[in-house]
């Protein structure tokens, strides 16, 4: 305890005010979903393995442009290149399409 009041003495010497740096609120009303466990013998399924193929299927733009750096980085004798941006845009694309549908399959 001695200190932390050395270091608020030195703060306050130093002109600075100690003063948290984000709020906390309180919120009452925020209700979270219930726990439901799952069945003896149910087996959990992932969701997201279900929606990943119709999404790849509505990211037809990302996956041609993917495979298209993919076939340009193979064609290339220096062994340098990657899809690094293509492939984190086509993983963004099927992010966002898996997002509007994976909240509908919790219990």
């Amino acid at each position: 305890n001695a200190e932390y009041m050395g270091v608020v003495a030195r703060f306050q010497l130093a002109g600075a005010h100690l003063t948290m740096a984000y709020p906390y609120y309180c919120e009452p009303f925020v209700k979270f979903p219930k726990y439901h466990p799952p069945a003896p013998g149910e087996e959990m399924i992932d969701p997201r393995k279900k929606l990943e193929p119709v999404c790849m299927s509505k990211c037809t733009n990302w996956v041609n442009e993917y495979n298209a750096c993919v076939q340009r980085v193979r064609a290339r004798t220096d062994g340098r290149g990657n899809c690094q941006g293509q492939y984190e845009e086509l993983g963004m694309c099927i992010d966002h399409c898996v997002a509007k549908d994976l909240f509908k399959y919790l219990k």
